[in-house]
């Protein structure tokens, strides 16, 4: 199993992400100074944050550019949320809800970027190329936005479970869950109609499961 860093100066969060992460493999730090003195490489790295520290958000860790970047913090500020992705952060996640939640959030950015490592997803007759964001129907490509696409690999890597509006605000936007979800409508609108789905050009369609998330399957 990949190793994670986890940077926590919070006695708190340490009991409480150490229950989350239990069956991970993690390095923990107290201090993000001491993650830049570390020479090892890490699948992803966590850093958990609270404005009631009374500090800004720490400078993301430019000494790890293969890491994936995963901010666990309770400041729900519009601004400081987008500078942070600015910054570098690949994920940010509010921490106000439990911690069942929290690690199905965690678990989920995680497991996009493992997904992400094979670079070529085929599901007949579509074909997902990661390196350069491209999909394929047959010899075919589709004309697809970058955001468009990050929603369909991501449902077509998940095909035959329901994805919740949650993980996909998470996974796919790094928003915070409880943000507005009309976007992911919009997007599967338009990414039916382009990619010919629920109709009978395509063996596979996207379902909606009220309240729940959608479905690829045939």
């Amino acid at each position: 199993m990949d190793k994670l860093a986890v940077v926590i100066n919070n006695v708190h969060d340490q009991h409480s992400i150490t229950r989350v992460l239990a069956s991970r493999n993690y390095q923990l730090f107290s201090q993000l100074e001491w993650l830049y003195k570390c020479n090892r490489e890490f699948a992803a790295i966590i850093i958990c944050h609270r404005k009631s520290q009374q500090a800004p958000l720490p400078a993301l860790p430019p000494s790890h550019p293969n890491s994936r970047i995963i901010v666990l913090s309770d400041q729900t500020e519009e601004n400081i949320i987008v500078d942070t992705l600015n910054a570098g952060a690949h994920h940010y996640i509010a921490r106000c809800n439990s911690e069942r939640v929290l690690q199905a959030r965690i678990d989920a950015a995680l497991r996009v970027h493992s997904q992400q490592d094979s670079l070529v997803l085929e599901v007949d007759p579509y074909l997902f190329k990661v390196d350069c964001r491209t999909a394929y129907y047959g010899e075919r490509m589709i004309n697809l936005t970058p955001r468009e696409f990050q929603l369909a690999y991501y449902l077509f890597s998940n095909k035959d479970r329901v994805v919740s509006d949650s993980e996909l605000m998470t996974s796919v936007w790094t928003l915070p869950p409880n943000l507005d979800t009309r976007r992911i409508d919009t997007l599967i609108y338009r990414i039916k109609k382009k990619m010919n789905l629920n109709t009978d050009q395509s063996k596979w369609k996207i379902d909606r499961s009220f309240k729940k998330g959608y479905t690829v399957r045939c």
